[in-house]
């Protein structure tokens, strides 16, 4: 039975990722994310159901399109796999749950948002504020007496990354405030372990691209990815890593 369980949400994964193509492709193109239905961005020929099957359809196409032969985006079964196995921990986390539900929910944002601020360098506002709206109702939802925490984590986040904003021009835009007010209304406290971690590897990350000369100084590095892994760490293993942090002093 858990068996089964993990492989449904692998497969329930595998499909999200495929629609969360869609959507990082279309959405900074403010095209619909229904019509056209999928087609190959070389030719534009549609395609057929057997040849849209997360991951294996890529690997038996061999990375081209059937159609011109047009190189398709190793990206493409990456977003889906990242997707699938990212869905099969959240439920290794909360099992059978509503809470499962909800953390699906805010790892494919977080996994779309990623993608889109990298290859775009937006945070799109359609994805963040029904996010947080919805991420916020279903926290409250599951934790009613603990409303307040997420009130104040979603609000508090938001302030932070505005102050930073405000001290640090370039360094943080609206689309990073917005974020942070999506990333607390579903992490509650533990907005405050996703913002660390994303610092954390953003340094690392951005230290590396300068020392390697990739990256000059004036260069804007999109952050919202790091604010997406930091969201993803938290929600999966946000406990495991805050008493892992605060054994470090006893």
């Amino acid at each position: 039975m858990q068996v089964y369980s993990y492989l449904v949400s692998l497969l329930v994964g595998l499909v999200i990722g495929s629609f969360l193509n869609v959507v990082i492709y279309r959405v900074p193109r403010h095209e619909s994310l229904v019509r056209p239905g999928s087609h190959c961005p070389g030719c534009g020929a549609s395609i057929r159901w057997f040849h849209n099957i997360p991951v294996a359809s890529w690997l038996a196409l061999r990375g081209r399109c059937r159609d011109c032969n047009t190189r398709i985006s190793v990206r493409y079964p990456l977003v889906e796999a990242i997707t699938g196995v990212a869905f099969v921990l959240a439920y290794a986390r909360f099992g059978l749950d509503w809470e499962t539900l909800v953390a699906w929910f805010f790892i494919a944002a977080m996994v779309a948002i990623a993608f889109i601020d990298y290859d775009h360098m937006i945070i799109p506002t359609r994805i963040v504020l029904p996010g947080a709206l919805l991420g916020l109702m279903a926290s409250v939802a599951l934790h009613p007496q603990q409303w307040w925490m997420y009130v104040a984590g979603s609000l508090g986040a938001a302030a932070f990354m505005f102050a930073l904003a405000m001290i640090w021009a370039g360094g943080m835009g609206p689309g990073d405030i917005r974020m942070a007010l999506f990333m607390g209304a579903v992490l509650g406290k533990y907005v405050v372990l996703a913002l660390f971690m994303a610092f954390l590897l953003g340094g690392i990350v951005g230290g590396i691209l300068l020392l390697t000369k990739k990256r000059s100084r004036k260069d804007l590095i999109p952050f919202g990815p790091y604010l997406a892994l930091g969201s993803v760490l938290a929600v999966l293993a946000g406990q495991t890593l805050m008493n892992a942090y605060l054994g470090l002093y006893h």
